[in-house]
């Protein structure tokens, strides 16, 4: 049984283009055509997307000078992911991926633009801000399945881990430029130009997505109805106890760790070490430096490193230790060496667990199987609350040591209880 969800996957029908003993390039996936394009467009909105992770808790914070709304925008921009991720992986297995991807992309492009537009009219209040984040939210939901899933559609599947890695390795070269320059950006001039940069970024991102030529219309579903589409992908998960268990260990990193980067990052900036925006975006861009070793480290070694379960593990407690020692120092070489650690521990397990489901993982069930994974994203807004009250009641630095506590011990029970997990191949 544990293996029925595996039992038709293969991903994709591109053609290999070296013989199956020759090791892969860092950069193989490149020479894919769509993927390509694919990848110059992630270029263009993890750019902006990390200029919004650094405008968005600030402008919020400038308007309310509180800690807890801060908490409560970060859940309000993820909240879309729970109500409708799953069923977005639904739409993702019925539609053209491309389409959808493209209709995501516009709206983000237009809660950009009307967020540009509000904050230089002058009338830009905390409710504006609270909505527009919301529609982004909402757009991103949609998003992620359907290019995940999308992914397998353009490589052949040895180059899975490769593809996936680089897709990582794009968003994070941004983590390094896009907090910095939108941090500049801040000091020189406001939030208003920021968010017409970020359009502008849209604006490329919808127009590589438009030349790329693979269609998945061949996995639009014409009967059965979407409710028993979505129960198929429960009960897929719940057969597969492999898939569970890591979504389960997905939902500790998620709720607990990945708060750091839109709640504790700005607010121990400026609060605590008093390094003010600019300094805010600096660290973000060093998690950045982290995040793309370790996506290139998976793409250069991914589709060969023995014992993935022990990795999985390994990297979240890792991730956890170096939250904490980024929340407990305040000598800016120390917390430069554990963002640069938390960016690349991050980065390795997403690019390492994203391949190994979509190998497990049936074509036909893959936007479906990667929606429930977008649900540990859509519960970041409990643990962005619960950071947001921590750091309101007890400071940033403990708070934050506290939601890294949380992640590292709920890993050891996993690795305790679920042997299994330790011994995937």
């Amino acid at each position: 049984m544990a293996h029925e969800v595996a039992e038709s996957a293969g991903v994709g029908t591109i053609e290999d283009q070296i013989a199956p003993q020759q090791r892969l390039g860092t950069f193989y996936s490149l020479r894919y055509p769509d993927f390509n394009l694919l990848l110059q467009g992630q270029i263009g909105a993890a750019a902006s997307m990390w200029m919004e992770n650094i405008a968005r808790p600030l402008l919020i914070y400038e308007l309310t000078d509180s800690a807890l709304m801060v908490g409560l925008l970060h859940a309000t921009r993820m909240a879309p992911q729970l109500l409708l991720g799953i069923w977005a992986g639904v739409i993702a297995d019925r539609m053209d991926k491309r389409k959808i991807l493209l209709i995501s992309k516009t709206v983000t492009l237009t809660s950009m633009a009307v967020t540009a537009l509000l904050i230089i009219s002058g009338v830009i209040t905390p409710w504006m801000v609270f909505v527009t984040t919301f529609i982004t939210g909402s757009s991103m939901a949609f998003d992620g399945p359907a290019r995940q899933s999308l992914i397998p559609r353009l490589v052949p599947e040895r180059s899975l881990a490769n593809a996936i890695a680089l897709n990582l390795a794009a968003m994070n070269l941004m983590r390094i430029g896009g907090p910095s320059l939108a941090g500049l950006i801040l000091v020189f001039f406001d939030f208003g130009p920021l968010y017409v940069i970020q359009s502008a970024m849209y604006a490329w991102v919808i127009f590589c997505t438009l030349r790329i030529k693979t269609r998945t219309e061949e996995q639009k579903r014409v009967g059965g109805s979407m409710f028993a589409e979505l129960v198929e992908g429960f009960e897929a998960v719940k057969r597969d106890r492999i898939i569970f268990y890591i979504l389960i260990l997905c939902l500790s990193m998620f709720v607990l760790g990945f708060p750091y980067q839109g709640l504790f990052i700005p607010l121990i900036a400026v609060e605590e070490l008093d390094i003010g925006k600019s300094g805010a975006g600096l660290l973000i861009s060093v998690t950045g430096i982290g995040a793309i070793i370790g996506s290139l480290s998976i793409a250069t070694y991914g589709d060969r490193l023995p014992g993935r379960g022990f990795w999985l593990l390994a990297f979240i407690i890792i991730f956890g230790l170096a939250l904490l020692l980024f929340a407990q120092t305040q000598f800016i070489p120390l917390v430069i060496l554990a963002l640069i650690v938390t960016g690349g521990m991050q980065t390795a397990f997403m690019s390492l667990n994203n391949a190994y489901v979509l190998q497990r993982t049936a074509p036909a069930l893959q936007g479906r199987v990667m929606s429930l994974f977008s649900l540990d994203r859509g519960l970041m807004p409990l643990g962005a609350a619960l950071g947001g009250f921590l750091a309101e009641e007890l400071g940033p630095s403990t708070g934050l040591s506290i939601m890294a506590g949380l992640c590292i011990g709920c890993t050891l029970v996993l690795t305790i209880l679920v042997p299994s997990l330790r011994r995937i191949r």
